[in-house]
């Protein structure tokens, strides 16, 4: 395996622990990323030392946010090519991942990927957020939900916020913008029973945006498909 000594030092000075069985899965996991994003947008990362750290790293850096609880479920919303949830799969195979984007093309690639890397603990779905918030199999059933680049802070939670369990987290990595989207999402993030616990930038760039499932969702969120969108809380 051929792993870059910068991603392996930000581990060290992270104190994140990988095992060699899990840096082979993640390599394994980085190479076949590659190959198929030369015919499918899954990412603006082409080169192999930059993905290991953009990617890898950046994904890797929520593992201390994941509590040691077993028969935990978390779902990583507008996963793409599975990130951050393909790389914290590999390394929490204790908990259950429910990898979700609507794109039928990443949808099928995330299924593909988690059968060839032997990922039992992960499902994928290709529904819409609207929809798996309403269904009663989905809404407020994970401990952890988690979204990278996925839409501004109040279309966000509202997609992310009805999947959350009481007493559970969302964790959103954000960019730059993340002080401008909290203020944007103040309304949201009363509506939806959260509260922020904390922001936090990310060795790697960004800031990462961690929220506390206070109350239940009331009833009438998320709205219909396409509407946190185009009106947002």
């Amino acid at each position: 395996m051929d792993i870059p000594e910068t991603f392996l030092s930000a581990l060290k000075q992270e104190e994140i622990s990988v095992s060699p069985d899990q840096l082979e899965k993640l390599s394994a996991y980085v190479e076949r990323m590659l190959e198929v994003n030369r015919h499918l947008n899954l990412t603006a990362v082409r080169d192999w030392d930059s993905a290991w750290i953009r990617h890898i790293f950046d994904s890797l850096l929520l593992l201390k946010d994941l509590k040691q609880d077993e028969g935990q479920q978390a779902l990583d919303l507008g996963s793409g090519g599975g990130l951050p949830g393909i790389p914290l799969a590999i390394c929490r195979p204790d908990m259950r991942w429910m990898l979700v984007d609507s794109v039928g093309k990443k949808a099928r690639f995330l299924e593909e990927t988690a059968a060839e890397l032997d990922l039992q603990n992960v499902a994928v779905s290709s529904a819409r957020a609207e929809i798996l918030g309403k269904d009663d199999a989905f809404r407020e059933q994970f401990h952890v939900v988690c979204a990278r680049a996925v839409a501004r802070l109040p279309v966000l939670l509202e997609y992310v916020a009805p999947l959350c369990r009481l007493k559970g987290h969302v964790l959103a990595m954000k960019g730059e913008q993340a002080p401008v989207e909290l203020k944007e999402a103040r309304r949201a993030i009363e509506v939806l029973g959260l509260r922020l616990q904390e922001e936090r930038p990310q060795p790697g760039g960004g800031i990462l945006l961690r929220f506390r499932k206070q109350k239940p969702c009331p009833g009438r969120y998320p709205r219909k498909v396409g509407i946190p969108l185009q009106q947002p809380l």
